[in-house]
């Protein structure tokens, strides 16, 4: 798997999280009297499902994770 493939797999992801977030929202349960934390992640949801598909895709799996989760944030 390439970079290209990666970035490409990730911005679909993107695109449906935007989409997917509001609907969630607005069909989750209320529960009045139980508190709910806000607190706000560190990884976007696209992140978090970019990693979990190539966990469950590719073959080296704790290699690539590795090498993919250890990239500087603001090299491309």
């Amino acid at each position: 798997m390439t970079t290209a493939n990666l970035i490409e797999i990730f911005c679909i992801l993107d695109e449906f999280c935007k989409y997917f977030a509001p609907e969630l929202k607005k069909h989750t349960l209320k529960v009045p009297d139980k508190r709910h934390r806000n607190r706000p992640s560190r990884m976007s949801d696209s992140e978090i499902m970019t990693i979990l598909i190539l966990f469950h895709t590719h073959r080296f799996r704790d290699e690539v994770l590795l090498s993919w989760l250890c990239l500087p944030a603001h090299e491309e």
